[in-house]
């Protein structure tokens, strides 16, 4: 148990420190791109699409390898890639010899290490656990790092790179993954067990595959339920996104000042869900977080679509109010999500299945934007806002109907012959 605990920590500092890296790499190569490679817009668009086709191209084998090989074995080798590579971006940048075409090859192969090192971390907590509680409020600590320094990096981060340039920041995001990969070569689970686990699975089960845990997610109301819940939240939130900008600053007249202030309280409500969130899943099992957090959404969804038509005063309460709970909501809402999936899928099957819901809950995410775009300029803003209601809508409908399903009709993931890796 205390070397159990003693990984639990490890894997936090590693996590912690590969967020700061991964964050600070990816802010300082999108500043690289603009002011020193004077990268134009079709640039940054094809930056941007290759991290979305390095995400897609690798999901379901990354499911599959971690499975095959273990989590904290792909969180090492995914974390020694990636120093790997930001080391290559800091010298060709240090020398002058970095071109954009360079740029978009390591920035696209670091899309694929993330991928792989995020599914090992997603996880790796059942490795490390043995109690409910301990497993939910290691997932949470987790997503609660991950949260803060996506928010804490960048307001850094701009400034120094004003200051120091481009090479000091890729040697600091290098430093950061290293020590990511050097603290997780500590880490100790119960990765033997796995393997056994898999091995006798194996000898049952001939049909292990990259689609097996797509199959072993469809096949489950409650997996059903969670995955399709999370993927209408993205959908909507990608919706609202597009088109929210240009609510704020024109429809409402409050400028990017205004505009910068929610969004400035909007990461204030995600830094306060970070330190909600390992409470809160520590003393509440994640299907009682689930309803209300998801329920919430639409609450505060809706609060953007009244404010499109209350009078201004009370259109900025309206958005504040919106701005304070939402990113606090959305943290506790993921934290439970992947806390429930992590207690209901076997062990050596939690890689594929993480991978097969990332598919679909962020797949989603370029669709919403399209369609929250194309609503806004066919229909006006506030049918978007509406079409974001209408998705958290939706996602709260399936989640009722499936888990309702999935508790009162014997779940057939459970008798059905998992297969191996």
């Amino acid at each position: 148990m205390a070397d159990l605990r003693k990984s639990q920590r490890m894997l936090l500092r590693s996590n912690a420190a590969d967020a700061a890296g991964r964050t600070l790499g990816e802010f300082t190569v999108e500043l690289l791109f603009i002011s020193t490679l004077a990268a134009n817009a079709f640039d940054m668009g094809l930056l941007n699409a290759l991290g979305t086709l390095a995400f897609v191209a690798a999901t379901l084998p990354a499911g599959y390898v971690v499975d095959r090989l273990g989590p904290l074995r792909v969180l090492r080798l995914g974390l020694g890639a990636k120093f790997g590579l930001m080391g290559c971006l800091l010298i060709l940048s240090a020398t002058g010899a970095l071109s954009i075409a360079l740029g978009l090859v390591l920035a696209t192969l670091l899309g694929f290490c993330n991928v792989f090192s995020e599914t090992s971390q997603a996880t790796a907590a059942p490795a490390l656990t043995i109690e409910r509680t301990s497993m939910a409020g290691l997932i949470a600590r987790l997503a609660a790092a991950d949260q803060a320094l996506s928010i804490i990096i960048p307001a850094a981060a701009g400034t120094l790179f004003a200051l120091l340039g481009a090479p000091p920041l890729l040697a600091a995001a290098a430093a950061l993954l290293l020590a990511a990969f050097g603290t997780s070569c500590a880490i100790r689970g119960k990765e033997a067990a796995h393997q056994a686990g898999a091995e006798t699975v194996r000898s049952v089960s001939g049909r292990g595959s990259f689609a097996a845990g797509m199959r072993y997610v469809w096949g489950s109301p409650i997996l059903k339920a969670l995955t399709l819940s999370v993927a209408f939240s993205n959908l909507g939130l990608a919706i609202g996104s597009a088109v929210e900008g240009l609510f704020i600053v024109n429809e409402l007249g409050l400028g990017a000042t205004g505009f910068g202030l929610y969004a400035a309280l909007g990461g204030l409500s995600g830094l306060a869900g970070a330190l909600l969130a390992p409470r809160l899943a520590e003393k509440f099992t994640p299907s009682q977080l689930a309803l209300p957090t998801i329920a919430g959404q639409v609450v505060l969804s809706g609060l953007v679509l009244a404010a499109g038509f209350a009078a201004p005063p009370l259109a900025v309460i309206l958005l504040a109010a919106q701005a304070s709970g939402w990113g606090m909501l959305l943290l506790v809402f993921n934290v439970a999500m992947a806390a429930w999936v992590a207690e209901i899928t076997p062990e050596q099957l939690l890689g594929r299945v993480t991978s097969a819901r990332r598919l679909f809950t962020f797949g989603v995410v370029p669709l919403g934007g399209l369609l929250g775009g194309g609503i806004g300029a066919v229909f006006g803003i506030r049918a978007a806002l509406g079409a974001w209601v209408l998705a958290n809508v939706v996602g709260l409908a399936c989640y009722l109907m499936l888990s309702k399903a999935g508790r009162h009709a014997q779940d057939p993931s459970v008798d059905e012959e998992v297969p191996g890796p």
